[in-house]
């Protein structure tokens, strides 16, 4: 991307009515988000039981916790060295906006924030380690919005979701319930579409946020693109292909997650329309003889181990009992 496009979205881009439609700070949760979680964290508490009471089992995930932890904090590392870190003095206006921001979505903490230039791409993203929480916006992302555009605080806001909801340290308790098929993706785009509330309450201004999500789409064109006629795409495009998609990605398409940005302002966008019903088995059983699969075979063998184990060591317990009472019996008639 050359700098002629920064400037030519900072030009084409209109300045937008504010406003939240429903959105309110009470809301900001998709309630789907709630439910998988708790389904999730059922099936995961019992694979922790099997994989606790199986040494081996145990020393794996002790294994590769640390590995995750150990290559998690080299990221953190170049982030912290190679990103510009944004504070009062680097960066003012970014820095404010940021501040804003965490006062509107009422963060005990405020996290570290990080600039970051990636070779043009556009993203953002969260992340935690050693008990501090991290914000990252690549550079692109500003040089088009600017610092303090209600579309930056769209970016901020979601991200600042991730953290404010925990989605991180959840999902390393729920890790376990992700085996099953098709869970882990649901309860993923769950959560994407609850820092998408998050982003937009904290933009305060519902169509600078779809178009901030536009712009994930479609990138130099945004300026040109109608988000509305984007959000009825997604309603649209109902066949078996983009509904098998749908259900094995764990993000929302970029063209629901307008639409539900959108919803909060104009009810008929806030529908869910159905998915192609042979989608479903596909994607199961896609989902399932992928790589996650060898994971179920393993957490399998180590249950099977554990609940076998387990028997074995009721019936020698029985047993011991048992040869204990006919000891003493023994002992009684000889006694006699």
């Amino acid at each position: 991307m050359t700098p002629e496009f920064f400037i030519l979205i900072k030009e084409e881009i209109k300045p937008m009515e504010a406003q939240t439609g429903s959105l309110t700070l009470a809301n900001l949760v998709d309630p789907r988000e709630k439910t998988y979680f708790n389904v999730l964290l059922g099936i995961s508490i019992l694979i922790w039981v099997c994989v606790v009471l199986s040494i081996i089992g145990l020393l794996a995930v002790g294994v590769v916790a640390l590995i995750a932890w150990f290559a998690h904090g080299l990221l953190v590392a170049r982030l912290r060295s190679e990103g510009v870190r944004i504070t009062p003095e680097q960066y003012p206006a970014l820095h404010q906006t940021f501040t804003e921001v965490c006062q509107r979505l009422g963060l005990a903490e405020v996290p570290d924030l990080y600039l970051l230039q990636e070779g043009g791409l556009l993203n953002a993203f969260a992340t935690r380690h050693a008990g501090r929480n991290f914000v990252v916006l690549y550079s692109s992302f500003v040089e088009i919005l600017g610092p303090s555009s209600p579309m930056i605080k769209f970016l901020i806001g979601h991200e600042l979701g991730h953290l404010q909801r925990k989605h991180l340290t959840k999902r390393m308790f729920v890790a376990p319930g992700t085996i099953v098929p098709l869970l882990a993706e649901a309860y993923h785009r769950a959560c994407e579409s609850t820092c998408d509330r998050y982003g937009a309450f904290a933009s305060g201004d519902l169509p600078a946020s779809m178009m901030a999500l536009t712009i994930l789409a479609s990138g130099r064109e945004a300026a040109s693109v109608d988000t509305t006629h984007f959000a009825a795409q997604h309603f649209q495009t109902r066949d078996f292909f983009v509904s098998w998609h749908e259900l094995i990605i764990g993000y929302p398409t970029l063209s629901q997650r307008v639409a539900q940005v959108l919803g909060f302002s104009d009810p008929q966008y806030a529908q869910r329309p159905g998915r192609h019903i042979l989608a479903y088995p596909f994607a199961f059983f896609f989902t399932l003889f992928s790589i996650r699969s060898l994971v179920l075979v393993y957490i399998s063998i180590v249950a099977i181990s554990v609940l076998i184990a387990l028997g074995n060591q009721v019936k020698g317990t029985q047993q011991a009992i048992q040869d204990q009472l006919q000891k003493q019996q023994q002992d009684q008639s000889t006694g006699h």
